[in-house]
């Protein structure tokens, strides 16, 4: 530890963030654009970052950076500046920033964040609300997103989190797919439309563990309205959301008994929970979850035994 303490008071920031852009993108190029420089830059603050420190930091192998083995000690240092860096932003902030950056999937987005910041425009005219989609998680210790909608609670203590809400995916088609024939029993057989990052081994399964053999796969997409467009038009059998779904009126559940639960967390870095605007778009997302969260199934009522 205390040689990594003496290697962050060798390391200048400015140096550290072209260190960072290139040990994370791989290329000049990629790191040039990141930083908004050009690559001769990028190249030149790196070669006199490897100078002053008197190792490489890179091997280079066709215009491709990888970290070599005095980098990977060099990359946590670097890390570790970048986060006092950001929060060093947070605390100057302090209780105002004019965009609030939050990161969620597409469906959440549409259904969830828009929704919010409408109403956010009431009481907030002044913030301003950038939303990215997709299922790749951004790094918000990084300062990637200043608040992230996640479906993975965080395990770091840096980050604090809130449960929104707990929701369900289920499996759709289209009435034109299941018009006359008799309900599906299985996916063997079946048209099949699934989320392309679900199937690779290890990740949610596209069709809620259900046994896909025999099934054909004939629209993959990373895209939920592309998916939802394809099960409506009558494409095949897909898995979704129910908070989606369940309102499409072109759309029919299959296999009622066949449903995967999950939860969705808020989670911000420690050090943004004291900026106002991002309370303010925090407290806007966690009340349209409230207003749009789905009933509880009613609980059993245990009938009393009859006499005999």
């Amino acid at each position: 530890m205390n040689g990594l303490r003496a290697l962050e008071q060798q390391l200048d920031w400015n140096d550290v963030r072209f260190f960072l852009a290139v040990a994370r993108r791989r290329t000049l190029a990629r790191a040039a654009a990141a930083l908004g420089v050009d690559q001769t830059t990028v190249g030149r603050r790196i070669a006199s970052l490897e100078a002053r420190l008197g190792v490489s930091l890179f091997t280079r192998s066709a215009g491709v950076f990888q970290p070599s083995r005095a980098g990977r000690g060099v990359l946590e240092a670097a890390e570790r500046m970048e986060e006092a860096a950001l929060e060093l932003r947070s605390r100057a902030a302090g209780e105002e920033i004019a965009t609030v950056r939050v990161a969620t999937t597409e469906s959440m987005a549409g259904v969830f964040i828009v929704p919010a910041v409408r109403s956010l425009r009431t009481s907030h005219p002044h913030i301003q609300v950038t939303v990215t989609t997709g299922w790749a998680q951004v790094d918000l210790r990084k300062g990637e997103a200043d608040l992230a909608v996640r479906l993975v609670r965080p395990t770091d203590p840096r980050l604090a989190c809130r449960k929104l809400a707990d929701f369900r995916l289920r499996l759709y088609a289209s009435r034109t797919y299941l018009s006359g024939r008799a309900a599906p029993t299985s996916l063997a057989g079946e048209a099949l439309i699934a989320y392309e990052e679900a199937l690779p081994l290890g990740t949610r399964h596209p069709f809620a563990r259900m046994p896909m053999e025999g099934g054909a796969l004939v629209l993959l997409s990373n895209s939920q309205q592309v998916l939802l467009a394809a099960a409506a038009a009558g494409v095949g059998i897909v898995q979704l959301p129910s908070f989606v779904a369940d309102s499409h009126p072109d759309l029919v559940r299959v296999f009622p008994e066949v449903e995967e639960a999950y939860s969705v967390w808020l989670v911000v870095p420690q050090a943004n929970r004291r900026i106002a605007s991002v309370r303010a778009v925090s407290e806007a997302i966690a009340g349209e979850f409230r207003r749009r969260r789905e009933p509880r199934p009613p609980p059993r009522v245990r009938r009393p035994p009859r006499d005999r």
